[in-house]
Formats: C-alpha cells, structure tokens, sequence
C-alpha cells in the first residue's frame, strides 16, 4: 500500500513538473492552446505592477504579443504539494520585448496550481518585483 501512495505522488510530480514547462514554453512561444491547456478558466494572474488578469486577458495580452517572452530562465524552485494543491515559488529571470524596447525582468513569482480531471492547471499567479 505504501508503494502504490509514493508512486500516485511521483505521477503527481511529474505532471506537474511537465505542466510547469509546458507553461514556460507556452509563454515564450505565445501558444494559445498550450496556455489553455495549462491555466484554469478560473485563472486569476497578478502582475507585479499590481494589474490582475482573468484566464482569456492573459492568454490573449501573451498571444497578441502585449506580453512578449524572449526567453525564460527559472530558478530557485521549490514546490510544496497538498494532495491537488501545489504551491510553487521561483525567481523568474526573463527578457521581454515591447518593440522597440527589450529588457530584462527578475521577479519573485508564487503559483497556485490545482490538479483536476488528472492534469495540474494553473489557478493563481503573483508576481513580485526584483530589483536588478
């Protein structure tokens, strides 16, 4: 019985660490459906500069280039998981590109990711500003 618990949360893991890329390359390469398929309908996602976006503003400000990710690099991870709730803190270093501006960005980021219908999707996110 032990053996059977420990492998359901290794799945677990694993998913969600496949969805937490899977939400890193959607938002480098603006991918609709990815985007979709990793956030929740119910998605609330805070910015650092303190706006708040539901699930179809995100993906479309991602999608129409409002937001716009050269690249991504996340570090300092942790995740602490609940049964279907996990919490991930990282360092999000970025370069974003608002023609014809490119900068780099560092923030501290919390998700809150809830496992449903056997898939973690994202359903909060908030943003922090680092000072570089």
């Amino acid at each position: 019985m032990l053996f059977l618990t420990a492998s359901a949360q290794s799945k677990k893991e694993l998913a969600l660490n496949k969805a937490l890329e899977n939400f890193r390359i959607g938002l480098i390469d603006a991918n609709e459906s990815l985007l979709l398929s990793v956030t929740s309908p119910k998605l609330t996602y805070g910015h650092s500069a303190g706006l708040v976006e539901d699930q179809k503003t995100f993906v479309t400000n991602i999608v129409n280039g409002k937001s716009d990710f050269v690249s991504i690099d996340i570090v300092d991870q942790s995740i602490d998981m609940d049964q279907n709730i996990a919490y991930v803190r990282h360092t999000f270093n970025a370069v974003t590109s608002t023609d014809p501006k490119v900068a780099p960005i560092k923030l501290k980021i919390l998700l809150v990711w809830e496992f449903q219908d056997n898939s973690w999707k994202l359903r909060a996110r908030q943003a922090v500003k680092i000072l570089i």
